[in-house]
């Protein structure tokens, strides 16, 4: 598995602080730093804003406008953004206060985008040039250039405001140290970090990089360099220790197999990356790995099934399908779009809204009665439907069967056990559960 693959929600992220007050003076203030954006190439250039929830197109003339719908709290929040991939959002933040001042973000989505080889080295200048040009129309107190998986599992400079505490915590792939923290770090020390690249910006400030570009952040070459770089600015720290901490950090980022159970797979797929890596990917890839569902019960001998007991079967059949499925499909359309769809792959979806939801847990007696038979119709339709089953209602529904081959299947039965409790929608699942019935259909046909 690729770091990308194993990583998919990684961003790139660069931040940037300074102590001015563009809109102090109005919206001309804000004038030089648009001349900035509107400047980036053409694959990073925003084409739209969001001054509240509702998406506009860029142009100056409307954001000068409607500018003032952007205020909120202590001050102005902007968000530029692109309408084709790559998916790029700019924050423009403006702070009042006891800490004033304005915040530059620019994420790049997906971290990949910036890695592309043939593109590395361009768009690693391009990043590079967008700093220098803000630092020419604002001064700048901080920044920071690198991935933004790896910067949310370290210590985030971000999260103490504007005006960055020292001492400092990590390096980064690109830093920009303001007038206040070189004066703090002695400017002799800090030009001479050893660093790829150093250059000092308008205003005092100085930017430095800990590798060529940010593409490989995470390697054994560049933690050495940021290990380094810090342990040069902070003399009191370790090499070896700070090393050590870094590298558990790329262990966080490198992928191990997922070796998971097969029947239910699709579904502990969908929970390792909904978390990512910050919600523990390889931990739980680790548990996932050992975990195997209990094997399925809800079945008897085909021989040994109760026949019908019910007045009209054809009525019966009529209501599971056309009734009790349907609602399950009109309860979950909008959260498990899949279900109206029909195809397989809405079973293991909607195994893992039930189970990541926590739903089971929060019905009440009388939700969990509801759902029960549109949960066990919607499986049995797919019995009948992929595997060529015959129904055989019953009054009792839980006695009610799906006949496939030699064996009759309980779906109602199964539904049940699978709205029992927290975990039930995974160790009962509807997706082992057909798994299950398709695998020995074939084995009986064979």
């Amino acid at each position: 598995m690729t770091p990308d693959a194993w990583n998919k929600q990684d961003d790139f992220i660069l931040a940037l602080v300074s102590p001015a007050r563009p809109l102090a003076q109005g919206f001309d203030g804000l004038e030089p730093v648009l001349d900035v954006i509107e400047a980036l190439e053409p694959e990073l250039r925003p084409d739209s804003m969001y001054l509240t929830t509702r998406r506009l197109p860029y142009s100056r003339r409307t954001l000068r406008k409607r500018l003032a719908e952007s205020f909120a709290l202590n001050g102005h929040s902007i968000n530029l953004t692109r309408s084709v991939p790559p998916q790029v959002s700019l924050w423009l933040n403006t702070f009042e206060g006891q800490s004033p001042g304005c915040g530059i973000d620019l994420r790049i989505s997906p971290f990949a985008f910036v890695q592309e080889p043939e593109q590395l080295q361009r768009r690693t200048g391009q990043l590079v040039s967008f700093v220098r040009a803000l630092a020419s129309c604002l001064p700048l107190s901080f920044g920071l250039g690198h991935s933004f998986t790896d910067l949310s599992l370290g210590t985030d400079p971000r999260l103490q405001g504007t005006s960055v505490a020292m001492p400092i915590p990590e390096v980064f792939w690109l830093n920009v140290y303001g007038p206040t923290m070189v004066q703090a770090i002695g400017r002799e020390r800090l030009l001479s970090v050893p660093a790829t690249q150093m250059e000092e910006l308008p205003g005092g400030a100085v930017l430095w990089l800990t590798r060529p570009t940010p593409a490989d952040f995470d390697s054994e070459e560049a933690r050495l360099a940021q290990a380094r770089a810090l342990v040069h600015l902070r003399p009191e720290l370790s090499l070896d220790s700070t090393l050590a901490t870094l590298r558990q950090r790329s262990l966080e980022l490198t992928s191990i197999p997922m070796e998971f159970d097969p029947d239910v797979a699709d579904i502990l797929r969908l929970e390792v990356d909904f978390q990512g890596v910050l919600g523990g990917k390889r931990k739980n890839v680790e548990r996932f790995n050992r975990y195997r569902p209990p094997a399925v019960s809800e079945w008897l001998p085909a021989s040994q099934a109760p026949a019908p007991d019910v007045d009209d079967v054809k009525a019966s059949i009529d209501t599971y399908e056309h009734l009790y499925a349907e609602q399950l499909i009109a309860l979950f359309h909008s959260d498990v779009p899949q279900v109206t769809e029909g195809t397989l792959e809405a079973l293991p979806r909607l195994d893992w809204h039930l189970w990541h939801s926590g739903l089971a847990k929060n019905l009440s007696q009388q939700q969990r009665e509801t759902l029960i038979p549109a949960l066990g119709a919607f499986l049995g339709r797919y019995l009948v439907d992929v595997l060529g089953g015959r129904w055989v209602p019953r009054k009792e529904l839980e006695e009610a069967a799906v006949v496939v081959g030699d064996r009759a299947w309980l779906p109602f039965l199964r539904a049940r056990h699978a709205l029992q409790g927290p975990e039930a929608p995974l160790d009962f699942s509807c997706s082992q559960f057909f798994l299950t019935a398709q695998r020995l259909a074939g084995s009986h046909a064979h």
